[in-house]
């Protein structure tokens, strides 16, 4: 435990820990709405965590580089002339101006439009001109290894760029140790993004997290999930889900007792060619999976839909999603119904947040729905279901031990 506790009160946690889960009750309504609690996590917890900021696909290319801005800050990411993914806070070395305000294709170069600083792809200074009133500026040389664009520590693990802000965590592999070895029989590495899709919806970006588990399914998915007894054994009331909480990771994974569900076969409408393996695991693997604080890594038989949620206030959260798919399938038009099928389950037809048929607006429509009822006092009573929610308690008691 952290400093958590000099933020909760005693009465909190302990409601938080009771033994039988039934009986917990989770954390209080303004962890969501306080503008202050959300500074704190701003602060003390994002930064020294992982956080999923973008997809290396956004710079697909050697020179492409974007503007990004996380957790308040400026960032560049670029891929390098050696193919390179690169973050960069976005802040030139002489008068703290914006060296890329938008997105450019094929740079050789990172020149300041302030006064021309220069930087090389990989952030080294490299040109000052007239600092010194002469093009060169040799009389009053200015020192590079104490003047580059400030790197931010990044890497790229199945096609999601990762940045760790202040530069102390764990390597990445070892932060995400249980998803890795769960999704290493996929070649994920090979697919080929098919779909971008970004929105802001206005709920806390917690609400996100707390939503690993399918006790939902039925009555936030209409047209996609309709049946309960698809979800559990009727009989013994055990769900066909196993909840799995570890370390940074949260996985939400098919057991022995789930009927099959049948996939389309080649040559029918729906078919997608799988994504690749690398080998047959040995029983059944995760479909829906989260990185702790705010990426969230779903597997289906014909696509890999990973999406990242970035806080942007205590109540509003912007979601950037992609899909990728198996090496071949996008372009071609054999395909494309079948791929307009899958994004249209996700998004809707309409591909917005508004369009209630897709899954990822029937959940974020809910967690507005959830933010709402945060400004009442009714909402620092939430309870826990033993049988459907382990996952979302231990997510709440994960963001306690992050809190300094």
């Amino acid at each position: 435990m952290g400093n958590g506790q000099a933020i909760f009160s005693a009465e909190t946690l302990q409601a938080l820990r009771e033994p039988v889960l039934d009986n917990a009750r989770g954390l209080p309504a303004s962890v969501y709405t306080s503008q202050s609690f959300f500074d704190l996590e701003q602060a003390s917890l994002f930064p020294k965590t992982w956080m999923g900021i973008a997809f290396d696909t956004d710079v697909p290319k050697c020179g492409d580089a974007i503007p990004l801005t996380v957790q308040g800050l400026p960032l560049i990411l670029v891929r390098d002339n050696e193919g390179i993914i690169r973050v960069l806070q976005n802040v030139c070395r002489h008068r703290a101006t914006l060296v890329l305000d938008e997105p450019c294709e094929a740079l050789t170069n990172f020149k300041c439009p302030y006064h021309g600083w220069t930087y090389d792809l990989q952030g080294g200074l490299i040109a000052t001109p007239f600092w010194d009133g002469t093009p060169g500026s040799k009389s009053i040389p200015v020192d590079p290894c104490k003047n580059s664009l400030v790197p931010v520590r990044c890497h790229v693990w199945n096609h999601v760029v990762f940045v760790n802000l202040e530069g102390t965590a764990p390597d990445l592999l070892n932060y995400l140790e249980p998803m890795d070895r769960e999704l290493s029989h996929l070649d994920i590495d090979c697919l080929e993004v098919g779909h971008r899709q970004t929105w802001d919806f206005a709920a806390n970006w917690k609400l996100v997290m707390e939503n690993w588990e399918v006790y939902h399914h039925v009555w936030v998915h209409e047209g996609v999930f309709d049946k309960m007894s698809d979800e559990v054994d009727l009989g013994s009331g055990d769900p066909y889900t196993d909840m799995i909480a570890d370390g940074n990771t949260m996985m939400l994974r098919a057991n022995d007792r789930r009927p099959p569900i049948p996939q389309p076969v080649e040559g029918s409408s729906g078919y997608l060619p799988s994504i690749p393996r690398k080998w047959e695991p040995d029983g059944h693997t995760s479909a829906a999976n989260a990185v702790l604080p705010n990426t969230t890594v779903t597997i289906g038989a014909m696509a890999y839909a990973p999406a990242l949620y970035i806080p942007i206030a205590p109540g509003v959260t912007q979601a950037r999603m992609a899909w990728y798919f198996a090496p071949g399938v996008i372009g071609e038009n054999c395909f494309e119904s079948a791929v307009n099928g899958v994004l249209d389950r996700w998004l809707g037809p309409a591909r917005k947040l508004a369009d209630r048929r897709g899954i990822r607006p029937q959940d974020h429509r809910c967690m507005e729905l959830q933010q709402a009822a945060r400004s009442s006092p009714i909402a620092d009573d939430v309870k826990f279901s033993t049988t459907w929610e382990q996952n979302v308690r231990y997510f709440q008691h994960w963001v306690v031990d992050q809190i300094d």
